[in-house]
């Protein structure tokens, strides 16, 4: 087994296993999903990628804490990966810890720039935080980047945006 090992095949049926489990999340099959991103963890548990999507299976299992501790194993093996530092963020933002989620958010942003759900709530973090005009420039961004695949959310930036310009001139006239 050893010698199969060096040859890689454990990483290629570890890919599979997350590559099933992926599949099964996107067809709502969450304990199909969850049996097989752990199969993946257990064959590569090096793979800071696996640990944070069985962290985001979790989360979307309702179980904190053990999203966090998927998150956090990710983010021990790799700092940067963008999965883990958002669902962490979003955990933070449940729980109304602005400022934490926040900075989750940023470092997702660093990770990977061009994802829009991280900018969406970014946005929303700053406006909690009563800083509607950076909470406009992150729905800005959110909401170019979506409109070019996801049309609602596009028109949800959009609502968000008319009410961050109103407390921004609200705010701007008590000045």
């Amino acid at each position: 087994m050893k010698l199969l090992a060096n040859l890689g095949l454990s990483r290629f049926e570890a890919d599979e296993a997350y590559k099933q489990a992926l599949a099964a999340f996107q067809l709502n099959n969450l304990q199909d999903a969850l049996a097989h991103i752990e199969e993946a963890v257990a064959r590569q548990p090096r793979q800071a990628e696996y640990h944070a999507a069985l962290g985001w299976f979790q989360l979307e299992r309702g179980d904190k804490t053990l999203a966090r501790a998927g998150f956090e194993q990710a983010l021990r093996i790799n700092a940067y990966e963008m999965l883990a530092n958002y669902g962490l963020g979003v955990l933070a933002y449940r729980e109304k810890r602005w400022q934490e989620a926040a900075g989750c958010f940023l470092d997702a942003i660093a990770a990977q720039p061009d994802r829009p759900e991280t900018m969406y709530y970014l946005a929303l973090v700053r406006h909690r935080q009563g800083d509607n005009e950076r909470a406009m420039h992150w729905m800005r961004k959110a909401g170019a980047a979506f409109s070019a695949h996801d049309a609602e959310r596009a028109r949800q930036c959009q609502a968000w945006l008319r009410e961050f310009a109103q407390l921004v001139e609200a705010e701007s006239s008590r000045a």
